[in-house]
């Protein structure tokens, strides 16, 4: 079968593609392709992807060695989503690490079937999960800041024709296998054998049988081998089936694109942005220290007329001023007789602080369920999980500074069914409550806890 040349090999310093780019694994190394005029076109290959200086915004393809690819049976649980149960999954072959919820990884549901369950009547429902999960340690070489989205390499690649299918092809010197049901890849296997051997057609025949055995590839239809025909030699009249030869393809998203963005790129990025929000703050204060230099040179240079103009204008406003001034003074004073511990949003503030804020410490389980307030008392009912947060409220009202300027006055509080202390606490101001007690009013539990 003659191969066909799938791009345009373009070495040097030529001008890169100006197409959507995909960042992708080669054979021998990193190729940089697109699609221009209806023609790919590959750029490479390269040690590193950022030797290839793709443009912002393109997809690296994730070699095999990067990622674990882990083809999941679970079942389908009413009210239970699919993530869960995989997440379950994946922690229980300990491959989210020690902190699952950090773990980089994505899924896609590849087809569902009905199987019998023990002890029961009905059939129940499973789905196979293609899941990856990025490993904990992506090498720097394979990073790069400007890239748009992180895919497998073989859900970028077109998939082979019928149902079942298996591609083999070789990915930065080392043979691969991608698995394909109904048009969608599940699955990427590196195979151990360096080398298209005796010992390489064995290993593939029993990573087949494994999967055939789990049910997760029921039957192969078809098995292509995307490479160079000289590298197979003997090694495809090995294989179980007869291989289909095709030539090499331009990388693709799916329909349903993943993006596994590594958490070592979230770094960067973090740092690359207080890095420039330090500079931004540098320029900002070498500004504001030339200004002032600047504006203290202008001051000592001016004339010593121009400052004894100035003088005399002051002179001129200075009845004004004066007025200006006493006025100012007069509403300070009018403002100092405000008391802002009888404002009514500021003791709303006060009384339900200790229950939402962190500092002073949250008291737990006490709400309020009604405040009131009018210039004769601040009127306040609550719920408490037991008589002992309760109580813990009512020293607190006692003790708060900002609540010193009323006397707080509470019943016993109520016990009901569920367990909760039902509440009422009345705050009199301190010159009303003695008002009452020297014409024989009570005075009870008068801001002592």
């Amino acid at each position: 079968m003659k191969k066909e040349k799938p791009a345009v090999q373009r070495k040097g310093k030529e001008k890169a593609p100006s197409g959507p780019v995909f960042v992708f694994p080669g054979p021998e190394g990193w190729e940089s392709w697109s699609v221009e005029g209806g023609a790919a076109q590959c750029v490479g290959p390269a040690e590193t992807p950022q030797k290839l200086r793709p443009p912002a915004g393109a997809t690296v393809a994730l070699p095999s060695r990067l990622f674990f690819s882990v083809p999941l049976w679970i079942p389908v649980e009413e009210g239970i989503p699919p993530r869960d149960l995989a997440k379950i999954a994946l922690e229980s072959k300990n491959l989210l690490g020690a902190n699952p919820e950090s773990a980089i990884w994505a899924m896609e549901s590849i087809r569902t079937e009905r199987i019998a369950r023990p002890g029961q009547d009905e059939p129940g429902t499973r789905q196979l999960e293609a899941c990856v999960v990025l490993s904990s340690a992506i090498e720097e070489e394979c990073i790069l800041e400007q890239a748009g989205r992180y895919e497998v390499a073989g859900r970028v690649l077109p998939p082979p024709g019928g149902g079942s299918g298996v591609v083999l092809r070789k990915e930065l010197g080392r043979w691969v296998l991608d698995f394909y049901v109904g048009n969608k890849w599940f699955h990427t296997q590196p195979l151990l054998a360096r080398v298209l051997d005796a010992g390489a057609a064995a290993e593939l025949r029993t990573l087949l049988a494994q999967l055939e055995g789990e049910g997760i590839l029921q039957r192969l239809d078809l098995l292509v081998f995307r490479g160079d025909e000289a590298e197979a030699g003997s090694f495809l009249s090995l294989l179980p089936c007869v291989p289909h030869m095709e030539p090499r393809m331009s990388p693709r998203l799916s329909a349903s694109p993943w993006d596994l963005q590594p958490p070592i790129l979230t770094e960067r990025r973090m740092a690359s942005a207080d890095q420039a929000k330090k500079k931004k703050y540098l320029r900002a204060g070498i500004l504001i220290y030339l200004g002032v230099v600047v504006s203290a040179l202008a001051y000592f240079l001016l004339p010593y007329l121009q400052l004894k103009a100035l003088e005399g204008k002051l002179r001129a406003i200075q009845g004004d001023a004066e007025k200006i001034r006493e006025a100012s003074m007069a509403w300070r004073e009018a403002g100092a007789l405000v008391n802002p511990k009888m404002n009514a949003f500021e003791l709303l503030w006060q009384v339900s602080r200790p229950l939402i804020e962190k500092d002073p410490g949250e008291i737990e389980g006490v709400r309020l369920t009604a405040f009131e307030y009018n210039a004769k008392h601040v009127f306040l009912t609550g719920e408490g999980k037991d008589l002992e947060q309760t109580e813990k409220y009512f020293a607190w009202v006692k003790k708060e500074p900002m609540l010193s300027a009323y006397q707080w006055n509470h019943p016993q509080p109520r016990l009901l069914p569920n367990g909760n202390a039902q509440f009422q606490l009345e705050g009199v101001p301190l010159g009303a409550a003695s008002g009452e007690g020297q014409e024989g009013g009570q005075d009870a539990n008068a801001n002592a806890p």
